[in-house]
């Protein structure tokens, strides 16, 4: 199903002349999870999003759909049990992107040490039997020297053993933006960069809908809409400061950041997680992505820009002492890295609470003296409880406002876009099956295993647009990504498509430069942009491509 430029116009004309049972603001995991369950409902829904989809939190994680680990020793029982059930559910519905592996949890006896032998032992057996895995996958502890092999170079100096148990590898903004398709597909109306600027009231000051903002036109129009839900994230504040009654601020935003080095510069084989060895009683995630090795991450608490929370020289000071302890001899430099990320954490502030990585990651759900719903808190892994549990205020406000009741909506066997294998067929073995269907077409078959990975079953329609390309500038593997992300993924900026619906910009940043000037070309004549258009949206890569390649830190 198109899901373009075209379509977010229809869907601005219809936001703006339809009365919406429901409106989201924010168009992250959180707010697309809401936007499947409205669409799996029937209701008449619409999301809106400031930014691009995923653009801030959600294209900005870890990149795993993991259970949380360490949340034991902080006895998150409940939520660990509750995020590990639905790392499964993920990926049965989106099972080219949310894969199972085995990761390594290093286990050393030193100060400050997170799991000891006795530990680590009893912590991986409850984070098993919490998630139900099977004998496949469960949890077993390897030799020191297995440790040594499966990851060379680590710090042998008090290495003891390691446990190799089960989590989940994830592109949060792959992830993101299927949902979002899905929702799409489902009914619910989504638009991209439109921004809620002001709320509209009834006599009684009861929210009624927004005044929203097309940012790429300026123009400003009505929604209207018997329930608004907040679902911005750390912008959660901003957006409830909009009403006309003040509240106090609820959240507690925490920055995240993670670096990207060749994989020759940090060999590893397999997802690690381990101590920082900083006595600081933080873990860091370094795990292997294609051809670079990336790691983090930070958790600081923040206060500043919440759009592009900067990435500083103590940020990475701080990541480059851990791994650098932890592999002693690959004696990393700021010139090693290549790229890296900064996100934010919608964290709820507790009272007492004096380290950020103690604060719960549970979510909340309240409502306003207005009426406004906000959902905050979290994490990218429950997104769809999280749905869940909103929905149960929404429909107890929508009862009161109609009367009306909703049908169920399930969205726990709700293949995403791209998701839908046929029965009982693996994705090693539908990637096996339609390889040949883009070699036929001009692709090697490393290009046709990459793009069947990326886009799942949607492959297909990937593979079909060969007939539709200019075939002019760009390799056909780019030129399809870039067509299918046009027409089928609503991208509206070059930023929108190196950093959110591919992954170019992040790990292949060094092929940016041979590439961004043709793509900006290609965008212009498909979008018809004016000179000054096409001039803006280069510069804003440019400026994307500075920031994340770190060049302002750079000597």
């Amino acid at each position: 199903m198109k899901f373009s430029s075209k379509t977010r116009t229809e869907a601005i004309e219809r936001l703006a002349s339809e009365h919406l049972d429901l409106l989201i603001i924010g168009g992250g995991i959180t707010g697309a999870g809401l936007a499947l369950q409205a669409g799996a409902k029937d209701l008449n829904a619409g999301l809106i999003e400031m930014q691009d989809f995923a653009a801030g939190t959600s294209s900005r994680s870890t990149k795993l759909v993991h259970g949380g680990l360490r949340y034991l020793k902080q006895f998150e029982v409940e939520l660990v049990a509750e995020i590990l059930k639905e790392r499964k559910v993920i990926s049965n519905n989106a099972p080219h992107i949310v894969q199972p592996e085995k990761m390594l949890l290093p286990v050393y006896e030193e100060e400050g040490a997170s799991f000891t032998a006795f530990s680590s032992d009893i912590a991986l057996d409850l984070y098993d039997h919490l998630a139900e895995v099977d004998d496949t996958w469960s949890y077993n502890f390897i030799s020191r020297d297995e440790v040594l092999k499966e990851a060379p170079g680590i710090k042998e100096d008090g290495l003891i053993n390691g446990g190799l148990y089960l989590d989940y590898v994830n592109d949060d903004a792959r992830l993101t933006i299927e949902i979002i398709k899905k929702a799409h597909e489902l009914g619910t109306l989504m638009a991209n960069y439109v921004k809620a600027i002001d709320f509209i009231y009834d006599k009684n000051d009861h929210i009624i809908g927004v005044l929203a903002e097309d940012t790429l036109t300026q123009e400003t129009f009505n929604i209207y809409a018997k329930v608004v839900v907040n679902a911005t994230g750390p912008w959660s504040d901003k957006t409830r400061s909009l009403q006309n009654v003040l509240e106090e601020n609820r959240m507690y935003p925490t920055k995240g950041i993670h670096l990207v080095v060749d994989e020759e510069k940090l060999p590893v084989k397999r997802t690690i997680y381990t101590d920082t060895g900083l006595a600081d009683e933080r873990m860091i995630f370094i795990i292997p992505r294609g051809n670079k090795t990336y790691f983090g991450t930070t958790d600081t608490p923040y206060e500043g820009e919440l759009i592009e929370p900067p990435i500083t020289q103590e940020d990475i000071d701080y990541l480059l002492k851990a791994v650098n302890y932890r592999f002693p001899d690959v004696h990393l430099t700021i010139e090693d890295i290549e790229a890296g990320w900064a996100g934010l954490r919608p964290l709820i502030l507790e009272e007492g609470a004096m380290d950020a990585s103690r604060i719960s990651r549970k979510h909340d759900v309240f409502v306003s003296e207005a009426g406004l719903v906000t959902i905050a808190g979290g994490k990218l892994t429950d997104y769809r409880l999280m749905a869940e549990d909103t929905f149960m205020t929404i429909e107890d406000e929508l009862k009161m406002k109609t009367g009306e009741t909703y049908p169920e909506g399930n969205t726990k066997h709700i293949s995403l876009s791209g998701g839908n294998l046929p029965p009982n067929t693996t994705l090693e073995e539908y990637i096996q099956k339609n390889i040949s269907k883009g070699t036929e077409i001009g692709l090697t078959e490393a290009e046709s295993r990459y793009l069947i990975h990326w886009y799942g079953t949607n492959a297909e329609i990937v593979f079909s647009l060969i007939d539709d390309l200019e075939r002019k500038d760009l390799p056909l593997k780019l030129e399809l990504a870039l067509r299918y992300a046009l027409e089928y993924e609503s991208v509206l900026s070059p930023v929108d498509f190196f950093l959110r619906r591919t992954e170019i910009l992040l790990f292949s940043s060094e092929n940016i430069d041979h590439w961004k000037n043709d793509v900006v070309d290609y965008m212009a004549r498909y979008l018809e942009w004016s000179e000054k258009e096409k001039e803006n949206y280069l510069k804003q890569l440019e400026e994307a491509i500075s920031h994340i390649q770190l060049k302002n830190l750079r000597k």
